[in-house]
């Protein structure tokens, strides 16, 4: 079962103490990470606070690992490295992440055990699937060490992690994350924050003080599905697809973010090695037409990692071993 399924805790200490990463950061031997903003602005908080730096990077897809770290694959499988910024479905992997990843509350989710997610906290799943958590990773970083002194420039950085200040304006999703942040977190300084972002000045403040840092970098775009309420900024986010080929845009990444935080910058592999998964689609109608639940297509398709991204499918990646 995911860690505190189902319970609401919103108790800090509760959270920190159940997830042992968290609870004994000496015993991780580094980070896995996304390939986006959110991935490295939380993983420049992590470094600041326990020291960990980035052995492997995870796109979904491809595990892409540092080829100087000796038995990673046996290490990582056995839970000596924490995920961050990603949703892991394998029973020893500790793993940070907020999809959506539970159709019903009957499903047992037995490879989510050592998952720490807000949506399985508060018991969000398909069925009330427009609840489902709003902000980024670092949102919930900040909240849970009780970050409450940050430099002016890592408040607006925080914000652009998966568009977060975007989908904190206006009416389709301002709502939710007011409720979040208000209701859960509990949090006055968050509330604030999550306030002035729907206002004009936040967005002038973003291309001021932020954007002209960002825009040297080549992994960061300028496009969207989606833009801002008052001058229709994208959110800024950044990918990149071979952490071989891209390492020296990587590591400015990184120190873009670290000089505009005040956040250390983690050390990142020069070279990297790598597992190919595949990845695949398919509706929550083929799921029970052919497994008949959740539980049963997880284990018969040795899914890696997955995610509900509409409430009747899910994305999936297997291959990973």
């Amino acid at each position: 079962m995911p860690i505190l399924r189902n319970t609401n805790s919103s108790d800090r200490s509760r959270i920190i103490e159940s997830f042992p990463p968290f609870a004994n950061p000496d015993s991780m031997q580094g980070m896995v990470i996304g390939n986006d903003l959110d991935s490295v602005i939380s993983a420049c908080f992590l470094k600041n606070k326990f020291g960990w730096d980035v052995a492997a990077v995870y796109d979904y897809k491809t595990l892409w690992y540092s080829a100087n770290e000796e038995n990673f694959i046996d290490k990582f499988f056995v839970g000596h490295y924490e995920a961050i910024d990603l949703d892991i479905y394998h029973p020893n992997i500790f793993s940070l992440g907020h999809h959506i990843l539970e159709q019903k509350s009957a499903d047992v989710l037995a490879g989510h055990a050592r998952s720490l997610n807000p949506n399985f906290i508060r018991g969000i799943n398909v069925s009330n699937f427009k609840r489902k958590y709003p902000l980024g990773t670092i949102h919930f970083l900040v909240w849970l060490f009780g970050e409450s002194d940050l430099s002016r420039s890592a408040k607006f950085m925080m914000w652009l992690a998966d568009s977060a200040f975007i989908n904190a304006q206006g009416h389709r999703f301002r709502q939710n994350a007011i409720e979040w942040v208000k209701d859960y977190f509990k949090s006055d300084y968050l509330l604030n924050m999550t306030e002035r972002v729907d206002l004009p000045g936040f967005e002038e403040s973003l291309q001021k003080e932020i954007f002209p840092a960002l825009r040297k970098n080549p992994l960061v775009t300028n496009s969207g599905q989606v833009t801002s309420r008052h001058y229709n900024l994208s959110g800024y986010q950044c990918q990149w697809a071979d952490p071989n080929r891209e390492n020296d845009s990587i590591r400015d990444l990184f120190q873009i973010v670290s000089s505009l935080t005040g956040w250390l910058a983690p050390n990142l592999p020069k070279q990297f090695l790598k597992v190919e998964g595949r990845r695949h689609k398919i509706t929550t109608a083929e799921i029970a037409r052919r497994f008949g639940s959740l539980d049963k297509f997880l284990v018969d398709e040795k899914v890696f990692s997955y995610v509900f991204p509409y409430r009747d499918s899910v994305n999936y990646t297997n291959g990973i071993v």
